[in-house]
C-alpha cells in the first residue's frame, strides 16, 4: 500500500476560500469520489473562521469533512481523537505555530495515530507548519526566530515553506542546511505542493504558475529547481 504525504509551502487568502489544483490533487489522491477529510486546526489554535472556510471550500469539491480541535470545547477524549483520525481518508494540517501543534499533539498521543493512519495508506497533507511537521527537520519561526525543529520524521531530511516570500527565509534555511550537513533539503514556494509517495518525492503541483520548489545541497552548495 503507498504511502502518501503532499505538503504545500503556503497559501494566499484567496486560496483559502476555493478549491485550488493542489486541493484538487490531494482529493484526487485519496482513489474515492468523496472522501473522508479531517482537518486538524491545532497550529492556529482552532480558528473558527479557518475551521469554516476550510469546510466550505472540500465540501463544496464532495467530501466530507469532519474537524479534531483541542481549544474549542466540548475538548475531544483519546478515544475520539483515535476514531477521528482512523476514519479519514485524508488528514489536512493547518498551518501556524509548528511548536505549539506538536507540544499538543505529542500531549494527546496524536503523533502515533498519524504515523498509523499514514501507514494504512490515508493520505496525510497540509500547509506551513503542517507541511514541515512530517519531516525530521522543519525551518520554523514559530519560536520568534528561523530555526531548524524536530518534525514527526515520517519523510526523511528537512523542509522549508514560504521560500520566497518571506524575508530572510531563503539565507536561512541554506545556511542551516550547509552547517548541520541535512539532506535531503526542500524549499517550497507559496501556492506550490509536493507530493511523496513512499518517503520519495514523486511530483510538483503548482497552484501559483510563477512560484515553484527547490531541492537544496550542502556539497556542493546549489539551490535547483524540483521537476514537475
Amino acid at each position: 500500500m503507498d504511502r502518501n504525504i503532499i505538503v504545500i509551502g503556503g497559501e494566499s487568502d484567496a486560496e483559502l476560500t476555493r478549491m485550488t489544483p493542489i486541493d484538487k490533487h490531494i482529493v484526487a489522491s485519496s482513489g474515492k469520489a468523496r472522501p473522508n477529510v479531517l482537518y486538524i486546526s491545532t497550529a492556529n489554535g482552532d480558528d473558527r473562521t479557518k475551521i469554516s472556510n476550510f469546510i466550505v471550500k472540500y465540501q463544496s469539491a464532495g467530501c466530507t469533512v469532519t474537524t479534531l480541535t483541542f481549544f474549542i470545547a466540548p475538548f475531544p477524549s483519546t478515544d475520539r481523537v483515535s476514531s477521528l483520525i482512523e476514519q479519514a481518508d485524508i488528514i489536512y494540517v493547518a498551518g501556524g505555530n509548528t511548536r505549539a501543534m506538536l507540544a499538543t499533539w505529542r500531549e494527546f498521543g496524536v503523533t502515533g495515530l498519524l504515523k498509523a493512519a499514514w501507514e494504512n495508506g490515508t493520505v496525510l497533507c497540509g500547509v506551513s507548519a503542517g507541511a514541515i511537521c512530517w519531516f525530521d527537520h522543519g525551518h520554523s519561526d514559530s519560536g520568534g526566530a528561523f530555526a531548524l525543529i524536530d518534525g514527526l520524521g515520517l519523510l526523511p531530511g528537512a523542509l522549508c515553506p514560504h521560500f520566497s516570500s518571506e524575508a530572510g527565509r531563503k539565507a536561512s534555511f541554506v545556511e542551516l542546511v550547509c552547517l548541520q550537513g541535512i539532506q535531503p533539503a526542500y524549499a517550497v514556494d507559496d501556492g506550490v505542493a509536493l507530493h511523496f509517495i513512499n518517503d520519495q518525492y514523486h511530483r510538483l503541483i503548482r497552484s501559483e504558475a510563477q512560484n515553484c520548489a527547490y531541492k537544496v545541497s550542502a556539497s556542493p552548495l546549489y539551490v535547483t529547481s524540483l521537476p514537475e
